[in-house]
């Protein structure tokens, strides 16, 4: 049913698009942001991402409180455990200082394809497509203080997950700038030995259940990922849009059809164009593009089964807030 809906979706959009030529030629409308035709050349727009995530909202974190001084143990939604070994907790600006008091663990899950892009959140390392089992944002605060784990006191965090794989590795997401949603700098996933990932199977209430299990030595971002398979071959990735969606108000997403993966793509003011690398020859893809003009989300989509260096065009169609995220849940 939800494969249905996802076509269905598609089918709209690429119906709608198919009445448009596309073209160089461009129409004013008097006192509108569509006038503005011009690119930055910063790498990302903050306030663009900013104003997005607003608009379509993002899910609520799930929160936990813990004492620190023994080994806890706790379940989030019903298919997350959190394990933190006692005395594992140490203040952020006093690592020396174990931390006694109450804490409370914020933990945000971004396994599907559509919580990525709400996200913003591309998973690649160094431009490098990667295959997700699962991304986790994880702080703690104590007495309105930034909490850290203690050197060989990893936290533990165990999911479920029926189409679990065997290879995954331990993958930490750098962040220069901080911050909770990635949007000013981005995250690149870096491969990170003092990590682990496992797989795990056993029997809850009578019912097999199959999973990871993943150790970190650190809060923010880290994940479960591997490098996906490029043996067939990988090429560009080119897009282009109508001349009044730029990188001032757009955002440009591929999304792996066959497995868990979304790659951000990057804008080039110069070539007034999106672009990806070291994308697989033989990948079924969908393009997204999300776009944010005038308060008005728009949103365009196009299916390859297979990709090539050739230019692809994106004709965006207005969509109301309740039905993009119908389609990113659809993804």
């Amino acid at each position: 049913m939800k494969k249905l809906f996802f076509y269905i979706i598609i089918t709209s959009l690429i119906l709608v698009g198919c009445k448009k030529d596309f073209s160089d030629e461009f129409t004013a409308y008097q006192g509108m942001q569509f006038n503005d035709t011009t690119w930055t050349n910063d790498s990302i727009n903050s306030s663009l991402s900013d104003s997005f995530q607003s608009k379509i909202g993002l899910n609520t974190a799930y929160t936990h409180t813990f004492k620190p001084n023994n080994d806890t143990a706790f379940w989030i939604k019903d298919d997350i455990q959190i394990k933190i070994i006692s005395n594992a907790c140490t203040y952020q600006n006093n690592p020396l200082n174990i931390v006694s008091d109450s804490v409370q663990l914020q933990l945000i899950q971004v396994k599907k394809r559509g919580d990525f892009i709400r996200y913003l959140l591309s998973t690649t390392s160094n431009q490098h497509p990667l295959v997700c089992a699962s991304d986790f944002f994880v702080s703690c605060f104590a007495n309105n203080q930034p909490i850290s784990i203690a050197p060989n006191k990893p936290i533990t965090i165990q999911w479920m997950d029926d189409d679990a794989v065997n290879g995954m590795e331990y993958y930490s997401g750098i962040n220069f700038l901080g911050g909770l949603s990635a949007n000013i700098s981005g995250i690149n996933w870096q491969p990170d030995n003092a990590g682990t990932v496992s797989n795990w199977d056993t029997l809850i209430n009578g019912i097999h259940q199959t999973g990871y299990r993943l150790q970190s030595p650190h809060m923010q971002w880290f994940g479960a990922n591997y490098l996906m398979d490029t043996t067939q071959g990988t090429t560009n990735l080119n897009v282009v849009l109508p001349l009044n969606f730029t990188n001032k108000n757009t955002l440009v997403f591929a999304v792996f059809n066959n497995v868990r993966s979304v790659v951000r793509l990057t804008a080039s003011a110069p070539e007034k164009e999106f672009y990806a690398t070291h994308i697989p020859t033989n990948a079924n893809i969908t393009i997204v593009s999300i776009s944010l003009i005038n308060n008005n989300l728009y949103v365009g989509s196009k299916i390859l089964y297979g990709v090539t260096s050739n230019l692809q065009k994106i004709f965006p169609n207005v969509i109301g807030v309740q039905d993009l995220n119908a389609f990113l849940n659809s993804l």
